[in-house]
């Protein structure tokens, strides 16, 4: 197929099958005509703002003619939005289909812009003073930070058709404005999961002594230090090269640079009187400073010649917005074609990345239909910088050996990559006691397969749609709900694997469920796997079950189904790699 008529298929995949009640979301959206429409909202006096707030709408091309829902971008500074190009350069960006258009919400300053853009402790409902030569600095930060997120985010959510998960909320701001939207950001999580900080104010102390006090004092520092982790969130950074001339530390780098660094990689580190960043946090780092795209938790963008000034924020806005909302993912280190995804959206779940890779003959073949194995836990897959523990599964080149072997037939295989809401999702909920399937996510993670994403990719690529042409695989939970996918959606899913299947959940419920609910022999078949070491070594008498639930409803071993031991093997990637060989031709077999 060539890219045109790629493009077609990825805007014709609009319509939604019988069974969903949204319109399918296209990997590729749709490019709408028009240009951004804006709406100018007003809002009540406050005490941080006794002349009361006003913000600028900005509404996606083809809003008022579609459905969909949007993500949304906060942004302090909002009257800075001419100064910055703010909608010239989204309009550009979405009609150049580089980015997943959102609703964005310009905020603009109170008067007492010092005293509202600081940093805050949510916890003890307090803002973080800091006193300076111009002086105090976030007085009222508490109060807009709530403000923001109780009277703000639900009226705009009431207004307006946005997407309500925190992936799809993310807030921006520059200098005093950026300290403040790295603060919405890792006080409250659950509303935002992405935040943007240009030339971010991360200077401010608790004291005001020499140099020395100063760094040990940095109040977003320490807020980073003493909290945990906030999952799921994403943080991208901008700094330019020359937008100051001090350097307290003496080390050659000005201090707007080393402050962003500090936050980022931590302070000291292996010292006494160190200072955790988010690196020490576990959030996975981008190692350039180009602002290139990134599947990395942390971004940081360094801009040549940047100034602590809007013509330099002007420049570091297209960057963030690529990193905020892309379709297309950076690229994998893989072998063959893979044509990532990010955040593709869904009426039932969060957003996800998801990666397809392509057997090696797809592009010499246009009138060839291909099988598709659809997997969880996608991003420990083909790329070992992203997988958990460093070692990824190698499907892509166990599926090209397969292939070239004539050991498996060729196929489509579609990455879904997890969330941190992994467990939730994961977990089947009708296999769960009563009491806690409300918290419980797999069946809204199911529609999202069956009623979104495989519509979407059955449009985009030259997939044979049958259930004898559709499978499901995963490991330890992403066993289970491989398992209860198939049960749930005999009529989609031909078959389902399961490496290390964590049948020890709600000891063995998910393994009753299914005895109740198995699918026909005859047209479906499953395996499994574990091992005997690590957490695989409790998992024998529970397949054993399993296996005995599959024999007397008549499935034959070899045939309907395999089971498998592996003596040695723990519960982790590289023992999944090593085997996975053998699921594969089970399910994909010529």
């Amino acid at each position: 197929m060539n890219h045109a008529a790629l493009r077609l298929a990825f805007w014709f995949c609009l319509l939604a099958p019988a069974t969903s009640a949204f319109a399918v979301e296209p990997l590729v959206p749709e490019r709408a005509q028009g240009t951004l429409r804006t709406e100018s909202l007003a809002f009540d006096p406050t005490e941080f703002a006794p002349e009361g707030l006003r913000a600028t709408v900005f509404l996606p091309p083809g809003y008022a003619t579609t459905q969909a829902r949007y993500p949304v971008l906060y942004l302090n500074d909002g009257q800075d939005r001419d100064a910055v190009g703010l909608a010239a350069t989204l309009q550009s960006l979405i009609d150049e289909g580089q980015i997943r258009a959102p609703i964005v919400v310009a905020i603009d300053m109170p008067k007492d812009r010092m005293g509202t853009y600081g940093l805050s402790d949510r916890e003890h409902g307090t803002s973080l003073l800091a006193q300076t030569k111009y002086g105090p600095v976030g007085t009222h930060a508490q109060a807009y930070s709530e403000w923001v997120v109780r009277t703000l985010v639900p009226s705009i959510d009431a207004r307006f058709r946005t997407r309500t998960t925190p992936d799809a909320r993310a807030v921006l701001g520059w200098s005093l404005g950026g300290l403040n939207a790295f603060n919405l950001g890792w006080q409250y999580p659950e509303v935002f999961g992405r935040a943007g900080a240009f030339s971010p104010s991360f200077w401010l102390s608790r004291e005001r002594g020499d140099a020395d006090a100063v760094q040990s004092t940095r109040l977003a520092q320490a807020m980073v230090d003493g909290s945990t982790p906030r999952n799921g969130a994403r943080w991208f950074f901008a700094v330019g090269t020359n937008e100051d001339a001090d350097d307290r530390d003496g080390d050659g780098i000005n201090d707007a640079i080393d402050d962003t660094r500090d936050l980022i990689d931590g302070w000291r580190t292996g010292m006494s009187g160190a200072m955790k960043g988010l690196r020490q946090q576990s959030y996975r780092i981008d190692g350039d400073d180009s602002g290139e795209p990134t599947r990395a938790d942390v971004a940081f963008y360094l801009l040549p010649s940047g100034r602590h000034d809007q013509a330099s924020w002007a420049r570091m806005l297209p960057v963030f917005l690529r990193w905020a909302y892309a379709v297309h993912g950076p690229a994998l280190d893989a072998t063959g074609t893979v044509e990532s995804y990010q955040d593709v959206p869904s009426a039932h779940v969060s957003a996800r990345n998801v990666d397809v890779w392509l057997p090696p003959g797809y592009a010499d073949h246009p009138r060839r239909r291909y099988p598709v194995l659809y997997m969880h836990d996608g991003q420990n897959l083909f790329d070992p910088s992203l997988a958990y523990t460093g070692i990824d599964w190698d499907i892509d080149g166990t599926m090209t050996r397969l292939i070239a072997a004539r050991r498996v037939r060729e196929a489509i295989v579609v990455a879904i990559s997890n969330t941190p809401l992994r467990g939730a999702e994961y977990m089947p909920a009708k296999a769960a006691p009563p009491g806690s399937r409300a918290q419980l996510l797999s069946d809204p993670y199911l529609r999202f397969l069956v009623d979104e994403l495989k519509p979407a990719i059955d449009a985009t690529y030259r997939t044979r749609t049958g259930r004898s042409d559709t499978f499901v695989m995963g490991a330890s939970m992403g066993g289970l709900i491989s398992a209860y996918a198939m049960s749930e959606y005999p009529e989609v899913f031909g078959g389902a694997g399961g490496l290390s299947t964590h049948w020890p959940a709600d000891d063995g419920a998910v393994i009753d469920f299914l005895a109740a609910h198995l699918p026909g022999r005859r047209t479906h078949r499953l395996y499994f796997d574990h091992g005997t070491a690590t957490l695989d070594a409790s998992y024998g008498p529970y397949q054993q079950r399993m296996d005995e639930v599959l024999t007397r409803a008549g499935w034959r071993r070899g045939r309907d189904f395999d089971s498998r031991v592996f003596p040695g093997a723990e519960h982790n990637e590289r023992a999944w790699r090593d085997r996975v060989e053998i699921p594969l031709q089970f399910l994909l077999g010529h």
